[in-house]
């Protein structure tokens, strides 16, 4: 390994990798959908190591023998430690000391969803607790209402080119990977919801449907503003902890509206992910469902496949792995538009952007795509291009070293 000329690079931006090896934990603490936790946990570790660093994964769960997860790095220290949607937070010893007050070094949990998820989390009194995360909406929710969280990062996943390359195979078809639950049985959950929660959450669904792109902090704001209501902080935060359900009901949505516009536009859907057996469709021949695969043979499907959708309405001021997966394996992305990534990606250039306000220009983007191969590639070598520069894992864990300095 060239170590000595990734130290020299490093030390132009500023961030010194010591001549003794400095150690990074990389955790997975919770298996996350389709074991992803575990993936993104070691490939952040081959991108540590590559730049110079000593790194050990440290992969368990309750069932494990915590003391013998955590003794052995006690009294050492760390350039850093890293964890997504980390259990460790909570987790104490016999005499109530919180276990990340003993690890010397920051403590990094990278939040793969919208924070207000992990409430308990992020209120844990811990003396060196940060934040990753994928929507810079979410970034600023944080530290306003969650002030013990010390240091925070919009940083997006990286992304892996799939080991087999992938011959691309000109079908009409649009890629979808993910997740789906119908969103009639989650306004059930709404329903059953005391009061004022439920009055909330039903009036946070309009606002978000009606204006995709608002963040649901500010809809909650927008909300009691116009109620005359205010709350405290820390009551702020807890009543979006208790209305998850209306992150859960929009995603799903917005999945089934992007679906149905595709499929009501005679456009082939290839649907791979836990529950979309749920999905019913007006017209089944352009619909195919496929079973989940573990997320790192995802990037096979996608490397075969040519345009990708990507529908996420939940981070709308920030960018879901999916997006870069697609550009990692020349596969043009057709992603729902926000202002993150209108900023950071070149639509029709790198990726082409599609409104969900306006649902039809979904279906005619992918259209576009699919009989205009010459444009897709074009776009593809782009968005390739685009990736190897700013997107790869070893960048993201440069962006993170480079935070610790901070």
């Amino acid at each position: 390994m060239e170590t000595i000329s990734w130290r020299q690079s490093f030390s132009e931006k500023g961030i010194n990798v010591m001549s003794e090896k400095e150690k990074i934990i990389v955790f997975s603490s919770r298996e996350i959908c389709y074991q992803s936790s575990s993936f993104f946990a070691n490939q952040m570790a081959d991108a540590f190591e590559n730049l110079g660093f000593d790194v050990q994964v440290c992969e368990f769960d309750e069932h494990d023998d915590l003391d013998a997860v955590f003794q052995p790095l006690y009294g050492q220290k760390y350039r850093l430690f890293l964890d997504f949607n980390s259990t460790i937070t909570r987790m104490v010893e016999e005499d109530g000391t919180p276990v990340l007050d003993k690890l010397d070094g920051p403590f990094f949990d990278y939040i793969l969803d919208h924070p207000l998820f992990h409430y308990n989390c992020l209120n844990a009194d811990l003396k060196n607790l940060n934040g990753i995360f994928l929507d810079e909406a979410q970034e600023a929710y944080v530290k306003r209402y969650y002030p013990r969280v010390k240091k925070t990062l919009t940083m997006p996943l990286g992304a892996t080119e799939a080991v087999t390359g992938g011959k691309k195979t000109e079908t009409d078809t649009v890629l979808f990977m993910g997740t789906y639950d119908r969103p009639d049985k989650i306004y059930e959950m709404v329903d059953l919801s005391p009061e004022p929660l439920r009055s909330y959450m039903k009036e946070l669904i309009e606002m978000r449907i009606e204006d995709p792109i608002l963040p649901m902090e500010e809809a909650f704001r927008q909300l009691l503003k116009a109620h005359g209501e205010k709350l405290p902080d820390d009551k702020f935060a807890l009543f979006m902890n208790a209305m998850y359900s209306v992150d859960a009901y929009i995603r799903d949505y917005f999945r089934k509206a992007a679906v149905d516009e595709l499929v009501r536009a005679k456009i082939p859907v290839r649907l791979v992910g836990e529950g979309w057996e749920k999905y019913e469709s007006c017209n089944e021949a352009y619909v195919t469902r496929e079973k989940p695969v573990v997320f790192g043979l995802s990037f096979e499907k996608i490397a075969h496949a040519d345009v990708l959708l990507n529908v996420s309405p939940f981070f709308n001021h920030g960018a879901h792995d999916r997006i870069f997966a697609g550009m990692a394996n020349h596969c043009t992305v057709l992603t729902d538009q926000n202002p993150y990534l209108e900023r950071i990606l070149k639509e029709g250039e790198q990726v082409c952007m599609y409104s969900l306000k306006d649902i039809r220009t979904l279906s005619d983007y992918a259209a576009e795509l699919l009989t205009n191969r010459a444009l897709c590639r074009e776009i593809q070598n782009n968005a390739y291009t685009e990736f190897k520069h700013k997107y790869t894992w070893e960048e993201k864990a440069k962006q993170l070293l480079a935070c610790t300095l901070k």
